[in-house]
């Protein structure tokens, strides 16, 4: 058994975070004679295992929540990954931005008719909440996700009707349209907008813009398209 001083030493915590971890029960040093914290050979892997925890990035609450520390990791792993994907997305944007270049894929098509949509209508906060609604009645492989005219409009739906009563309609305007596939998935919707607004010699007209999803088939992922409504 060794003092809370050498303990410090040894794992390299301060005798400040060694305490604070004994009061969040993760370690449980005994008391010598005169009261002083004596540590364990347990108590020190088990400190040096939560210093290496913290320093991979996971919190104070997942350690004290009891699952494995093989769980804790995968979890960990996971999450990483995750963000790494984001940083290489941002990454990305940031070097067209600083060159200026454009690499979406645009093209130019045209509806010679109104297309149908029939789902769950509501605001663009609701969105995740409109597209877990529909996800279960989907019949369809595609669907659209469209930006109503009126403020903070949206609704998810697709080309079938629902037979629920609180679904709504509506239409994808005949006319012209300036396309962008979307690469990157949903996080990269927002900037590929910005950047289709800022194709040179393009001026939008009123009316709905949407997206539409053409769901992957055996695993693969959704083709995600940006559709803006142009003179």
């Amino acid at each position: 058994m060794i003092p809370i001083g050498r303990v410090a030493h040894v794992t390299g915590l301060s005798v400040k975070a060694i305490k604070f971890y004994e009061e969040r029960g993760l370690v449980h040093p005994i008391r010598s004679g005169n009261q002083y914290r004596m540590y364990g050979m347990e108590d020190i892997r088990r400190l040096s295992e939560i210093k290496r925890l913290r320093q991979i990035g996971l919190s104070l609450e997942q350690i004290q929540s009891g699952l494995p520390v093989e769980m804790l990791l995968e979890t960990r792993l996971d999450e990483v990954q995750s963000e790494i994907e984001q940083l290489h997305r941002i990454e990305k944007q940031i070097r067209l931005m600083q060159s200026g270049e454009n690499d979406m894929k645009v093209r130019y098509e045209t509806l010679n008719e109104a297309i149908p949509v029939y789902g769950y209508a509501g605001t663009l906060e609701e969105i995740p909440h409109l597209w877990t609604k529909l996800q279960p009645n989907l019949t369809t492989d595609e669907s659209y996700g469209v930006c109503l005219t009126q403020e903070n409009g949206y609704v998810a739906g697709m080309t079938d009707l629902l037979a629920e009563e609180d679904t709504c309609r509506v239409e994808l305007t005949k006319g012209n349209y300036i396309v962008a596939i979307v690469d990157g998935g949903i996080s990269m919707i927002s900037s590929t907008y910005e950047q289709l607004v800022r194709v040179p010699g393009v001026t939008l007209r009123d009316a709905v813009d949407f997206e539409r999803y053409i769901h992957g088939q055996g695993g693969a992922d959704d083709l995600i398209e940006i559709w803006m409504p142009i003179e």
